[in-house]
């Protein structure tokens, strides 16, 4: 039986995916605030613009157009990381990463379960968006009910 030889170089995106994951969750959760709090969706800009300079882009235009109509910064970061995934699954599926669609196919697996850490660790935001009590951009904060 002769086994599928792939070598680094081949798999690049997909290492870099890994690694982006590991900066997202380590600043999620990091050690020194007892795993809680953490700036994920500041670490997942940068991922972007490391990963795919398309991506960061269309994600920003996502960002920027949301947060200037509505104000709600939330939002704007959810709906952009939604943006990747579809973008990477795009990009993904007409070969734009050079790999073939097992590894492909396992990059987006771990954009989406980013994004779902994404949205899951902003849910008291789309709590307070459906109750309509969400702060937005550059409004005085509301008093803690």
């Amino acid at each position: 039986m002769q086994y599928l030889r792939i070598g680094i170089k081949e798999i690049l995106p997909l290492l870099g995916m890994y690694t982006a994951a590991g900066c997202v969750l380590g600043h999620n959760f990091p050690f020194y605030l007892g795993f809680r709090g953490g700036k994920g969706i500041a670490a997942s800009a940068g991922m972007l613009l490391a990963m795919d300079w398309r991506v960061f882009l269309i994600c920003a235009v996502i960002f920027i157009g949301l947060v200037a109509i509505t104000r709600y910064v939330s939002l704007g970061s959810m709906a952009a990381y939604v943006g990747a995934l579809i973008c990477f699954i795009g990009f993904g599926a007409a070969g734009s990463y050079g790999m073939d669609f097992p590894h492909t196919f396992e990059m987006d697996v771990i954009m989406g379960l980013m994004t779902a850490l994404a949205i899951y660790r902003h849910r008291a935001n789309i709590y307070r968006l459906l109750n309509g009590t969400e702060n937005k951009l550059g409004a005085a904060k509301t008093a803690a009910k």
